[in-house]
């Protein structure tokens, strides 16, 4: 970790009215938005981790409630404009360094449609990751599918075949966007087994799937 504030981006906000101009910069590290075709160069934000002091902490919360938007940019990121759309949720924290007399402020912002999971009943599935294994375990989990986790790779490898795997806008991950249906899956599925691609185990028993922790998620490089 050595060096993590170099990965952060920054979150600008700023807002004009008849007797105040609010305008400062937080520190950004984790992201997650889907590019919008129109208008150009504006992202409709779905995941959004900040720190700062408590009163940007305060107005970056009331923003976000409000649907104002912001100017996101880091490493490998050009300037871009971002927003939530109606409903977005926040979490607020702090965390209290050695060096600091006052906690730093932080704010979690997390779109209604990541939060509730409720995409998946749209054919539309927001992960934070793009690792093979993570992908294939939170579909199976999500969609209740039948399978084992070395069936990953190949699955993922479905997705990319039939164009169902999109990359998404992020800083400190890799996220993606898949869409598809239980029953596409389940067709992908049944193909893969009945042509002898998938196997299920010889011996009865519980199928264990791999325990993948945030840092496995988010300490991956971001795919932009």
């Amino acid at each position: 970790m050595k060096n993590a504030h170099l990965r952060f981006g920054w979150l600008t906000y700023m807002k004009m009215t008849e007797k105040s101009t609010t305008h400062f910069k937080v520190r950004v590290d984790r992201f997650i938005g889907e590019v919008l075709p129109d208008p150009p160069r504006q992202a409709k934000a779905h995941f959004l981790s900040v720190f700062g002091n408590d009163t940007q902490v305060a107005a970056i919360g009331a923003a976000i409630s409000l649907g104002d938007k912001f100017m996101l940019e880091g490493p490998n990121l050009a300037s871009i404009r971002i927003g939530f759309e109606k409903k977005a949720e926040c979490y607020k924290g702090a965390l209290q360094l050695p060096d600091r007399k006052k906690p730093v402020r932080h704010l979690v912002g997390i779109s209604e449609e990541f939060a509730a999971n409720s995409s998946t009943n749209a054919g539309r599935t927001l992960l934070g990751g793009s690792n093979s294994a993570f992908i294939w375990t939170s579909l199976a989990q999500l969609h209740g599918l039948p399978g084992t986790p070395e069936w990953g790779d190949w699955f993922v490898e479905q997705l990319e075949n039939h164009q169902a795997i999109i990359p998404l806008l992020g800083l400190g991950c890799s996220p993606v966007l898949v869409k598809g249906s239980k029953q596409q899956f389940l067709s992908w599925l049944a193909k893969g087994v009945k042509s002898g691609q998938l196997r299920f185990p010889e011996k009865t028993g519980p199928t264990r799937w791999p325990n993948l922790s945030l840092d496995h998620i988010f300490l991956a490089q971001p795919a932009l």
